[in-house]
């Protein structure tokens, strides 16, 4: 068991999928931090870094009670731009749980999803994050991303129930709408 998994992403916009990743890192975890990307590697445009926060704390609070660890939305992205300029990075995000938790590395895991699992040694730093650090892959068993989200949202289709994250209240995808993100 992992003492800490980050799960990290843009939520742009959180789904159900992502409900089912922290439910399932935290049968391997003792505490689960859930944090959205503030300023992302690859420059997504994203809805306001406040907003995805807030929409994550309320389904954090919704899943809490079928976790088995605690699960929290996380602001680490913001606490760590602070001293970082452009990008945050896994890598970074990682390094400073390490140091201000004083854990070993080995002890904290990323979760990713078997879509990104292939890509980690591309990502900034990948060979230490590889060796230093915990990957927790957890398998996609919910099929949806929010690229289909908003392309369905863009297009004024619905989007079928079992999509939508326990806490989130549909209104919330509209956002989606109104802004073209």
């Amino acid at each position: 068991m992992f003492e800490v998994a980050l799960y990290g992403g843009a939520f742009n916009p959180p789904h159900a999928g992502h409900a089912q990743v922290m439910i399932e890192a935290s049968a391997q975890a003792s505490r689960v931090l859930v944090a959205p990307s503030l300023r992302h590697p690859y420059g997504k445009r994203m809805a306001d870094y406040e907003l995805r926060l807030k929409w994550l704390e309320s389904i954090v609070e919704h899943v809490q009670p079928l976790c088995g660890a605690d699960v929290q939305a996380s602001r680490i992205e913001q606490q760590v731009a602070r001293n970082v300029e452009g990008p945050i990075y896994s890598y970074t995000l990682l390094a400073h749980l390490a140091e201000s938790l004083a854990i070993d590395g080995k002890q904290i895991a990323l979760v990713v999803g078997q879509d990104i699992a292939p890509l980690l040694p591309t990502f900034y730093r990948g060979a230490q994050l590889l060796e230093r650090f915990s990957i927790l892959c957890v398998a996609e068993t919910i099929h949806v991303h929010s690229t289909a989200i908003r392309e369905r949202l863009a297009l004024g289709e619905p989007l079928p129930s079992q999509w939508l994250a326990p806490g989130m209240n549909p209104v919330n995808y509209d956002h989606y709408v109104a802004h073209g993100n």
